[in-house]
C-alpha cells in the first residue's frame, strides 16, 4: 500500500484547487436538469401535448439526436428521459474529461507531480488514485443533487426508482469516461494530446450510438455511451447499464495503474519523435503554431466530416411521417408532399447548423486558448525575445483559430449535404447549405471576439466563453422544448438565424454581431499589449 501513500492528502489538495470548477459545473448541470424537470409538466403534461412531441421524437432525425423511443405508454417523465438522457450524458463526459486531464497531465506539466513525488513520502500511484477519487466525489455529488431534485420535481409518470436510476446513470457514464481518460493520460505526454485521444474515443462511441440507433437499436450495446439509453428510465428501469459502466470504469482505472508503472514522470508510453535541428516551421510564430496544431486541426476536420456525413445519411428517413400518411398525400398532392418533405429536412438542417457551429467554436477556441496556456507555462519566452509584437502574436492565434472554426463548419455542412443528397430522391440545393454557412459566421466571430477580449484583459476568466457558448446552445436546442420566454430565447446568438435555411438571412443581427465582435477584438488587443506576460 506504500504505492498509494498520502492519497487522501493529494485528494484534499485537488479538491481545494478544483472546488470552484466543480461547483460551477454541478450548479449548471444539476441545477438546470432539475429546473427543466420541474417545468416539464407544464409543457408536456396533457395527452395532446405528449402525442404531439412523441411523433417528433419518433422520427429518424430525432432518434439520431436523442435516441429511440419505442414505448407505447407515454407520459411526461418518459418524454423527459427521452429528450434529456443523451444530451446530459454528453455534458457529463465533457465535465469528467476536464477534471481528469487537469488532475493528471495538467499536474505533471506544471512540475507539481515531480516535486511532490521527489520531495515528500508520497506513493507513486497516489496522484493517479487521488484523481480517480476526485472523479468519484464529483459524480457522486451530481447524483445526490440530481436524484433529490428529481424527487422534489415529482413529474407525472416518474417514480423513485426511475429518478435515482436517471441520476446514477448520468453519474456512471461521466465517471466511466473520466476513468478511461486516465488511460490516455499515461499514453501521451501532454494535456493537449490527451484531449485529442479523449474526444476521439468519445466521438467514436457517439457515432456508433447514433448510427446503430437509426439502423438497429439492438447494436447500440456496442457503444459504451449507448448503454445509457438501455436503462429504459421510467419504463423497465434497467440497472444493468449502470453496472456495465462502473465495470468499464474500474477496468479503465486498472489499465491506467498498469501503464503508470511502466513510464517515467512527465513522459508517456507513446514516445515523442525528435524533431529536426533546423526547420522551416521554426521561422516564426505562425509556422510554429501551424506545426503544433496540425494534428488536432486534422482531427477536427476529419471528425466533423464524419459527423456531418452521419447526420446526412438519415435525411431520407426524416420525411417518413409524410410519406406514410395517405391523407397528407391525397390532400397536398405530389408537389405539396415534396415541398413539405423538403421543409422538414431543411428544418433539421437548421438544427444541425447550430450543433456544427458550437463544435466549430470549440475547435477554434481551443487553439486561441493555447496562447495563454503556452504563455503561462513559459513556452513563448523564446518568441517574446524576438522582435515580434504582441499584436502579431495574438493575431496569429486568433486568425488561425477563427479560420479553423470556419473550415470545420464548412466541412461539416458539405459532408451532410453530400451524404444527404446521396440518399434523397430529390436532392437539396447547395444554396440552402451555403446560406446556413454564411448565417453562422457572425456567431463564430462573436464568440471568437469574446474569447480574445478575455485573454487580453482577464485571461483567468477565459472559461466564461464556454459558459456563454453552452448557455446559447442550451437555449437554442431546448428553448422551445421547455417553453422559454421570448426574451430568454433572444439571449442566444443562434436565435436570430433560427429560420435559416428556410428563410433568407436577416442583415440586422449580422451587423450588430460583427460590430460587437470587432469591439471585443479591439479590447482584447489593447489589453494584451498592456498587461503583464505570465510565466
Amino acid at each position: 500500500m506504500t504505492q498509494y501513500a498520502q492519497t487522501l492528502a493529494l485528494l484534499k489538495a485537488n479538491l481545494k484547487r478544483d472546488w470552484l470548477k466543480m461547483t460551477i459545473w454541478l450548479v449548471v448541470l444539476a441545477g438546470m436538469f432539475v429546473a427543466v424537470a420541474a417545468k416539464f409538466e407544464g409543457i408536456y403534461g396533457t395527452p395532446k401535448q405528449i402525442s404531439t412531441i412523441a411523433e417528433t421524437l419518433k422520427s429518424q432525425a430525432m432518434v439520431s439526436l436523442f435516441g429511440p423511443m419505442t414505448t407505447a405508454h407515454l407520459n411526461t417523465a418518459i418524454i423527459f428521459a427521452s429528450e434529456m438522457m443523451v444530451f446530459w450524458g454528453i455534458f457529463m463526459v465533457i465535465f469528467n474529461f476536464s477534471l481528469s486531464v487537469g488532475a493528471t497531465r495538467g499536474q505533471e506539466e506544471s512540475g507539481l507531480t515531480e516535486m511532490v513525488l521527489g520531495g515528500h513520502p508520497v506513493g507513486r500511484l497516489a496522484p493517479l488514485a487521488a484523481a480517480g477519487l476526485e472523479l468519484v466525489i464529483a459524480n457522486g455529488a451530481f447524483v445526490i443533487v440530481t436524484g433529490a431534485g428529481m424527487m422534489v420535481a415529482n413529474m407525472p409518470g416518474s417514480d423513485g426508482n426511475g429518478n435515482w436510476l436517471f441520476a446514477v446513470t448520468l453519474g456512471a457514464v461521466g465517471l466511466s469516461f473520466g476513468l478511461i481518460s486516465l488511460i490516455f493520460a499515461q499514453l501521451v505526454a501532454d494535456s493537449h494530446n490527451v484531449a485529442i485521444y479523449n474526444y476521439a474515443f468519445f466521438g467514436i462511441t457517439y457515432l456508433v450510438r447514433m448510427m446503430t440507433d437509426v439502423s438497429n437499436p439492438d447494436y447500440t450495446w456496442f457503444s459504451p455511451f449507448g448503454w445509457i439509453e438501455k436503462a429504459d428510465i421510467y419504463t423497465k428501469n434497467n440497472w444493468l447499464p449502470v453496472g456495465l459502466l462502473l465495470m468499464l470504469g474500474v477496468v479503465g482505472f486498472a489499465a491506467a495503474v498498469i501503464l503508470n508503472g511502466n513510464r517515467d514522470i512527465d513522459t508517456g508510453i507513446i514516445q515523442v519523435r525528435g524533431g529536426k535541428r533546423t526547420s522551416r516551421f521554426l521561422r516564426g510564430s505562425g509556422t510554429l503554431l501551424f506545426w503544433n496544431q496540425k494534428a488536432i486541426s486534422l482531427f477536427w476536420i476529419v471528425g466533423m466530416a464524419v459527423l456531418g456525413a452521419s447526420y446526412g445519411s438519415v435525411f431520407n428517413s426524416i420525411s417518413k411521417i409524410v410519406n406514410d400518411s395517405p391523407v397528407v398525400r391525397q390532400v397536398l398532392g405530389q408537389s405539396g408532399v415534396r415541398h413539405l418533405e423538403q421543409n422538414q429536412i431543411l428544418s433539421f438542417v437548421g438544427i444541425l447548423g447550430v450543433i456544427f457551429s458550437v463544435l466549430a467554436v470549440v475547435g477554434g477556441a481551443m487553439v486561441i486558448n493555447h496562447l495563454y496556456t503556452e504563455e503561462r507555462r513559459g513556452y513563448l519566452q523564446m518568441i517574446n525575445t524576438k522582435p515580434e509584437s504582441r499584436s502579431k502574436l495574438l493575431a496569429t492565434y486568433m486568425v488561425y483559430g477563427f479560420v479553423l472554426s470556419v473550415i470545420i463548419l464548412f466541412v461539416a455542412l458539405m459532408a451532410a449535404m453530400g451524404a444527404g443528397n446521396s440518399v434523397l430522391k430529390h436532392p437539396l440545393a447547395f444554396k440552402y447549405f451555403w446560406r446556413l454557412f454564411i448565417a453562422m459566421l457572425p456567431t463564430l466571430a462573436l464568440f471568437t471576439g469574446i474569447l480574445v477580449a478575455l485573454i487580453g484583459i482577464m485571461p483567468k476568466w477565459r472559461a466564461v466563453v464556454w459558459i456563454a457558448l453552452g448557455g446559447a446552445f442550451v437555449i437554442s436546442y431546448f428553448g422551445r422544448l421547455i417553453d422559454l420566454p421570448a426574451w430568454a430565447m433572444k439571449l442566444s446568438p443562434f436565435y436570430w438565424f433560427r429560420k435559416v435555411p428556410l428563410a433568407h438571412i436577416d442583415v440586422a443581427p449580422v451587423t450588430w454581431m460583427l460590430g460587437i465582435a470587432f469591439v471585443m477584438i479591439v479590447i482584447g488587443f489593447i489589453g494584451y499589449n498592456h498587461r503583464d506576460i505570465e510565466s
